[in-house]
């Protein structure tokens, strides 16, 4: 009785398609990293918005004109800063 070798008893994997499962696998972390890192600078960036809003407020609140200045003109160095280094962060996940 001969017997025809069977599929399952190679023992040889089949190294193009699992560089192919690996490749898929690669791109799919990325894609999910990409999402993952965008929605964590978006928390970022309000939360940055929210400090520059409380800023304002308070030197609205002040009834001394240097600290409304200063805290209004630290808001905006704060708004600056946070803008570009988020979109700069953002440049290098695109990449």
């Amino acid at each position: 009785m001969a017997t025809t070798p069977n599929q399952s008893s190679n023992f040889v994997p089949d190294i193009e398609a699992a560089v192919e499962r690996a490749r898929e696998a690669n791109d799919r972390l990325v894609e999910v990293g990409r999402k993952v890192s965008s929605a964590y600078l978006n928390s970022v960036e309000q939360y940055f918005v929210g400090v520059a809003k409380f800023e304002r407020k308070l030197g609205e609140q002040s009834n001394v004109e240097a600290i409304t200045s200063l805290l209004d003109s630290h808001a905006k160095l704060t708004e600056d800063v946070a803008k570009t280094s988020i979109s700069a962060t953002r440049e290098l996940i695109t990449a």
